[in-house]
């Protein structure tokens, strides 16, 4: 049966619905206005505080003023203010070491160092082919003068000597060495090398044990993807029937390169989301038809972080990996870098990451199937292979659980 209305309702109808419309945008509008005039005043009131310190400073300071200094130093303050651990200002010079980092190509020496507890620098990576390498120079030694000027006789000590590392391709230098050697005495030399431009070695990789394939991942750069790749292919080749892939101090890197070298083992799918303020978004996808199909486990510890969790989160939701070691770091978070004019970035916190079966893992870490310590004796840095299935209890676990994979 067909019911039908008067025009006189129908327009009132009409109108009402208009009217509660109008209602309902001018709500938002007035909320939307109402927020951004606030934001303003705030900004305002911001910008006047610092304007006002800034013009007490300049009429009163007793020295002069580095203004590219103060003005990084003001937007390390504004970062530091965010609360976020992972976020980070970089400088123009910064920024382009962090890109050339990320690039897996380095201009420098070939090594990377620490605060050794006397003052001194002492080097804790030596990539393979640099400058350091062929040099001799090894981990574990202590450089104590640079230019023969002892490290801590700099004017600002450690931070000054360091400084002179970050240079230009052909830049020489002079490094004073402290070694001690197997019988535990103090050996003392030098050494004169040059910055080289030098591809980082990220993926090492050989058969350790009855075809198991022992592959160690240091860092997650643009070319860890392409030698991932021929390391598998070549050790598949040697023969390799199983996988330990070694992650531990392993601090993570960029997304890409994780999801190309994932790439190399899972088949198709998504990998890792990330959920964002206001929605998510599938960060990692696989594209591969087929994957490797051969017993995985990944080592891990304490020091294992950021895409170096996903990759064991991944290798265990997709192709039932184990883990051995110890929980890892627990940085379930990803940040995004922002190019600012002048060269600077801004690096923050954007998203929280999953995997599949992975959850909320920001500030626990991945928990291992098998946790094993390493005793205290044992530093991963200085371990010589032929030491590794003697005295690495977390590689020697490893490749038992290797064997209970079906």
């Amino acid at each position: 049966m067909n019911k039908k209305i008067s025009l006189g309702i129908a327009i009132g109808l009409m109108a009402l619905a208009a009217a509660v419309t109008f209602i309902i945008t001018y709500n938002f509008s007035l909320n939307v206005f109402n927020s951004k005039v606030r934001n303003v005043s705030e900004r305002e009131s911001i910008y006047a505080k610092l304007s006002e310190m800034d013009s007490y400073v300049r009429a009163n300071f007793f020295s002069d003023i580095d203004e590219d200094k103060l003005t990084d130093s003001i937007m390390s303050g504004y970062i530091s203010g965010l609360d976020d651990r992972f976020a980070k200002y970089y400088s123009a010079e910064e920024y382009a070491q962090q890109t050339q980092k990320e690039s897996g190509v380095t201009v420098g020496f070939g090594f990377e160092w620490d605060k050794e507890e006397s003052g001194y620098i002492r080097i804790t990576n030596i990539d393979a082919g640099s400058a350091a390498d062929k040099a001799g120079l090894a981990v574990g030694d202590i450089i104590t003068a640079v230019n023969d000027t002892d490290v801590i006789a700099y004017e600002n000590g450690y931070d000054e000597a360091v400084s002179l590392f970050n240079c230009e391709e052909g830049t020489k230098i002079k490094l004073h060495i402290k070694r001690i050697n197997g019988e535990g005495i103090s050996e003392f030399f030098s050494v004169d090398i040059a910055a080289e431009r030098t591809e980082i070695i990220s993926v090492t990789g050989r058969i350790i044990e009855d075809n198991i394939a022992y592959i160690k991942i240091s860092t997650f750069n643009e070319k860890t993807p392409d030698q991932f790749r021929s390391v598998m292919s070549s050790l598949i080749g040697e023969g390799a029937e199983a996988a330990v892939f070694d992650l531990r101090n392993n601090l993570g890197g960029i997304t890409d390169s994780l999801e190309g070298t994932l790439d190399v083992l899972l088949g198709d799918g998504d990998i890792v989301t990330a959920y964002y303020k206001d929605s998510s978004e599938v960060i990692v996808h696989t594209t591969e038809a087929e994957k490797i199909k051969m017993p995985m486990v990944v080592l891990v510890n304490g020091n294992t972080a950021s895409c170096s969790e996903l990759f064991a989160f991944a290798l265990r939701d997709e192709a039932n990996a184990l883990i051995v070691g110890t929980p890892t770091y627990g940085k379930g978070v990803m940040q995004k870098t922002h190019k600012l004019s002048g060269g600077a970035a801004v690096k923050i916190t954007v998203a929280t990451l999953q995997t599949k079966n992975s959850g909320d893992y920001n500030g626990i870490g991945v928990k291992p199937d098998f946790e094993v310590a390493l005793p205290a004796e044992v530093d991963l840095l200085t371990i010589p292979e032929d030491r590794q299935l003697i005295d690495d209890t977390q590689l020697i676990k490893a490749i038992e659980v290797v064997y209970t994979i079906q």
